[in-house]
């Protein structure tokens, strides 16, 4: 799954170290939450070619939320992060990362590693597109371009009319129009709702909705399958838990680019655990992909860094391309 940099919220009163040391502690972070990440999409993939997705996506979701109610309940010693001020937006989001989930694992059955996650990462461009139709966001000439290119490394990455993919690569795409439309939940819901219940419930109402569905699709696990399933589930609390330590340490705008990470470990893990070997096509149009996210990304912190330099009354005009 795909690591979300705006799903962090921090108390204004936390002082970002503005060290080296702490930036470079903070990628390595980032880059082994992601690698982690891409871990747990392996697990997912191991499982899911011998158990029902459905299944599989329940573990991940079970184990997840039992490791983070444990750590909540451990580090807060209260239950408050249970309480959710706004709940209906609380469930539409966690619908949003169910349908990705759901739907990302059903492509890494029929399709290699790389070629989904690649195809999953147009996400963030995608939520630029969707931050400027229906959050009002200004998105200016090259941004659009930006949004457009990366469609275009999808494709690459897809091939339509090739016979390699087909509908298949329909499966990764629904997972970025997902994991788009969660993000930009997330950035509605951020301010609205106490983070820590915001984390919890990404994952808690996926549990209990998919505890429900799993009854039908149930069928006895080999030891090892169950050793997967919890290992699955940690990777998914360990990998977010380090993206919170990495946010702690630095300011997300630095730390987005290395988000691709997990592109670069689902193509290595693809290839040493499925004998996945990406071919010229994956790696151009993932390329592309990569490049409209970076490039969007730099046109984002450049104008917040503009509008950051400026006196608080100066009037100023900034580009927004």
């Amino acid at each position: 799954m795909f690591a979300d940099p705006v799903s962090f919220r921090f108390d204004s009163r936390i002082r970002m170290p503005s060290s080296a040391h702490f930036s470079v502690v903070a990628v390595l972070l980032t880059v082994a939450a992601c690698t982690v990440m891409a871990g747990m999409d392996s697990f997912a993939k191991f499982l899911a070619l011998e158990a029902p997705v459905l299944l599989v996506v329940w573990g991940r979701y079970f184990f997840h939320t039992v490791i983070t109610f444990a750590y909540y309940r451990a580090t807060t010693g209260s239950l408050e992060f249970v309480r959710a001020r706004r709940p209906g937006l609380q469930f539409i989001r966690a619908l949003m990362l169910l349908g990705t989930t759901i739907s990302m694992y059903f492509a890494i059955t029929v399709m290699p590693l790389g070629d989904a996650a690649s195809i999953q990462f147009l996400a963030p461009v995608l939520l630029t597109a969707f931050s400027g139709v229906f959050l009002s966001e200004h998105v200016g000439p090259r941004r659009w371009v930006a949004v457009l290119f990366g469609f275009l490394g999808v494709l690459l990455v897809a091939r339509p009319g090739s016979g390699v993919f087909g509908w298949h690569a329909l499966l990764p795409l629904a997972t970025a129009f997902f994991l788009a439309a969660y993000m930009m939940m997330t950035r509605s819901i951020r301010d609205k709702d106490n983070p820590d219940a915001t984390t919890f419930y990404s994952t808690a109402l996926g549990a209990l909705v998919l505890t429900g569905v799993a009854f039908f699709y149930w069928q006895p696990l080999s030891t090892v399958q169950w050793i997967c399933m919890v290992a699955m589930g940690t990777c998914g609390a360990v990998g977010h838990f380090l993206l919170v330590k990495a946010f702690h340490r630095a300011e997300a705008s630095m730390l987005a680019p290395f988000t691709y990470t997990q592109v670069v470990a689902a193509i290595l893990f693809g290839y040493l655990f499925f004998a996945e070997t990406p071919s010229t096509w994956t790696l151009s149009g993932a390329s592309i992909v990569i490049a409209s996210g970076v490039y969007i990304w730099y046109r984002e912190t450049r104008v917040a860094g503009a509008i950051v330099r400026e006196e608080p009354n100066q009037a100023v005009e900034v580009d927004k391309n």
